[in-house]
């Protein structure tokens, strides 16, 4: 499923050395991409937390080949499995983590070994959290894998299949993002995009974008790869100006707020 020759191809030109005539956008002081949009997604939206899996559908009349609609159960059930495994799996976190504010360690005299208990669980809590996305990611991607080996047209094109399709890259991203891999949230957001005008309309695809080609602006930055830190630097303004427009509305004062940011070359 992931493009490893377009990773590999980006990731070979941010390791070269090419002189950048610009200044560090880390130190001039200007705001960032995270500090003018939203942090989570607009209310109601399928890209929320309590994402609903896709319902059991009639048997589709008009798939001629036998394998078309096990593979979409299969798939289906693959991608309920790691909706309600993540789901039940961090509430289990979330109640360990409630439970020990409510321990009392007498052996800790000191502030500074409360501080240390503290910090020291909530990396244990954090590596429980990052296995559980690690496996919820596998079963995605497997998901993903029994979708791609159905090649009948009339199934493709299907609504149960777009939708099916939709909702395991959307749930695939969320994680990918929680992983800071932002690659990987290029890559599957801009093919969730294309999966759909639906998709396309959609404003959190697009404000994922603009994060993440933030991310890899400033990473070409870094690596002073003037061609990538001007092209990331572009799509970055083209999805957040997509954003602001789906989000907040061609005419509202938030568009033309990040429209002037644009404009200067933010």
């Amino acid at each position: 499923m992931v493009n490893h020759r377009r990773f590999f191809w980006v990731l070979l030109l941010l390791s070269f050395q090419i002189p950048l005539g610009a200044t560090d956008p880390n130190q001039t002081g200007e705001t960032r991409v995270e500090s003018i949009l939203p942090t989570r997604p607009e209310s109601g939206s399928p890209w929320g937390d309590s994402t609903q899996a896709i319902g059991t559908i009639p048997v589709l009349d008009f798939v001629d080949e036998k394998n078309s609609q096990k593979r979409w159960s299969d798939a289906n059930k693959e991608y309920s499995l790691a909706l309600d495994g993540f789901e039940t799996g961090k509430k289990g976190i979330d109640k360990r983590r409630e439970d020990f504010k409510k321990e009392v360690f007498y052996e800790d005299r000191y502030e500074w070994q409360k501080v240390t208990r503290k910090e020291n669980k909530e990396k244990e809590f954090q590596k429980q959290l990052y296995e559980l996305r690690t496996q919820t990611t596998l079963r995605l991607v497997k998901a993903m894998n029994l979708l791609d080996k159905i090649e009948n047209p009339k199934v493709k094109e299907s609504a149960s299949y777009i939708d099916l399709k939709s909702g395991i890259y959307r749930e695939y991203i969320k994680h990918q993002e929680s992983f800071k891999n932002y690659l990987q949230v290029i890559d599957f957001t801009t093919r969730y995009i294309e999966i759909s005008s639906k998709n396309e309309m959609e404003a959190e695809p697009h404000r994922l974008l603009a994060l993440s080609y933030e991310k890899m602006e400033q990473t070409a930055f870094r690596s002073k790869n003037q061609e990538l830190y001007y092209e990331f630097k572009e799509l970055k303004k083209k999805h957040l100006l997509r954003f602001a427009e789906l989000h907040y509305g061609r005419e509202s004062k938030e568009y033309a707020a990040i429209e002037e940011k644009v404009g200067k070359d933010f």
